[in-house]
């Protein structure tokens, strides 16, 4: 990792130089990244520890193929780096079980959003006491039959949208139960 670094290629898309001529273009929409990224910059320290926080995460809570774990967690960490603020837009999803009282779990990353129209399984990249922004990690997603998302798009939502995943299911609590009796 220490050669590795970000750069903008010729289509100013975010790239990641990875050594030896080696390149992965990240496939995000330009609009989740700031306005300004600079031309070359080295994958720092910081980078470094985001990258490996979410490589391992994947590696314990996901089946998916190593090279797709990697792209994940590539993509993540640009996010967290050269991401955006973005507003939530939580209208777009269904109400899950957490809320202020009940507040998800910080050890999970791995959630599913529900649009009404269909289900997909999101990666948390960053969250607060109120919103997360997650990052979609399956192929694609419907939103309301006429938006869809893309595999790494993102949305911020409230955490009260936040809904369990299969592929890191949460414990059922005692009080959890009481709540569903």
């Amino acid at each position: 990792m220490q050669n590795w670094h970000w750069s903008l290629n010729n289509n100013k898309a975010l790239t990641i130089e990875l050594g030896k001529n080696i390149s992965h273009t990240l496939k995000f929409k330009r609009s989740v990244l700031r306005d300004r990224l600079p031309e070359s910059v080295a994958f720092s320290m910081d980078d470094a520890c985001q990258f490996q926080r979410f490589a391992d995460y994947l590696d314990s809570y996901s089946s998916l193929a190593p090279t797709q774990q990697f792209e994940i967690a590539l993509h993540a960490t640009a996010l967290v780096r050269f991401g955006k603020l973005m507003l939530p837009q939580s209208w777009h999803f269904k109400f899950g079980e957490f809320d202020e009282q009940n507040q998800w779990p910080n050890a999970h990353l791995f959630c599913t959003l529900d649009s009404g129209f269909s289900q997909a399984d999101f990666l948390i990249i960053e969250q607060d006491e109120r919103c997360a922004l997650c990052m979609l990690v399956d192929e694609s997603f419907d939103m309301n039959g006429l938006l869809s998302m893309q595999q790494f798009d993102v949305v911020r939502v409230l955490n009260d949208r936040l809904q369990p995943s299969q592929r890191h299911p949460l414990p059922i609590s005692r009080s959890h139960l009481q709540q569903r009796a």
